[in-house]
């Protein structure tokens, strides 16, 4: 029996990596701006302003006590879940979500992720929430997971003002190459395939062992509708492609 033709193959992921490169340079004057907003909050802003030699370069706390005031007033303003329902028949079920997401965001310490992603705010103008599925959680039954998204690891369509409205949407991480292929089995080889921006360390950072793991959501407008899809790739080798999957092909993912 020949196998049908899926939508997602090697070429698909090839045209999908030439538009996040494209979605990077797109964004490539906010990253220089997230790396230097970094410089300047660690006191190091005379190593973005330029050195002038024999001049006076003050350095005071007076960025991060700005910041501390500010983040203080966000912390004493964290926010509760409250539910409302739409129609008077979805007043019980409105109830037990309000009961249910507080403990939610509790297993999944949101209080720190909220507390750090105001510190990212406060840098940059804007941070980014994760919400995601953990399959590893609770011995393998799995769980959601809420995380801050760098944004020097998010990639949209330039130019837009809502991430809704980006065709495309990129969340690239780096993975260690041993546990990719753990995790894959049918994974070979693959490369970074993208240079993430990284900001400046007193470490020494070693990521000869890691690639680069991309997660690309992307709309398709089917049956008079639009569907969100979701792809999984390293390189060239597709990891999981819901496109792909008899139960999301139609519905999205």
């Amino acid at each position: 029996m020949k196998k049908k033709n899926l939508p997602i193959t090697e070429k698909a992921i090839e045209e999908a990596l030439q538009t996040l490169l494209r979605y990077k340079e797109g964004k490539a004057a906010l990253e220089r701006r997230i790396v230097e907003n970094e410089q300047f909050y660690r006191l190091r802003h005379w190593d973005v302003a330029g050195r002038t030699p024999g001049a006076i370069e003050p350095t005071s706390a007076w960025l991060f006590n700005s910041l501390a005031g500010k983040h203080a007033d966000a912390m004493d303003n964290y926010p509760e879940p409250s539910v409302l329902p739409r129609e008077e028949a979805d007043e019980a079920e409105a109830q037990n979500l309000s009961a249910l997401l507080p403990v939610i965001l509790e297993r999944c310490d949101f209080e720190q992720t909220y507390s750090d992603a105001w510190w990212y705010k406060l840098k940059n103008g804007a941070s980014c929430y994760g919400v995601f599925w953990d399959g590893q959680k609770e011995q393998g039954l799995g769980d959601i997971a809420i995380s801050r998204v760098d944004l020097l690891n998010l990639f949209w369509e330039p130019g837009i003002m809502r991430l809704q409205d980006s065709k495309h949407l990129f969340l690239v991480s780096l993975m260690d190459e041993a546990e990719l292929k753990a995790r894959w089995p049918h994974y070979t080889s693959g490369s970074k395939a993208i240079d993430i921006a990284e900001y400046q360390s007193d470490d020494v950072v070693d990521n000869s062992g890691k690639v680069a793991v991309i997660d690309w959501y992307y709309k398709v407008f089917k049956n008079g509708k639009t569907i969100l899809h979701f792809c999984k790739f390293c390189g060239s080798c597709l990891l999981y492609a819901s496109e792909n999957d008899p139960a999301y092909q139609s519905r999205g993912f």
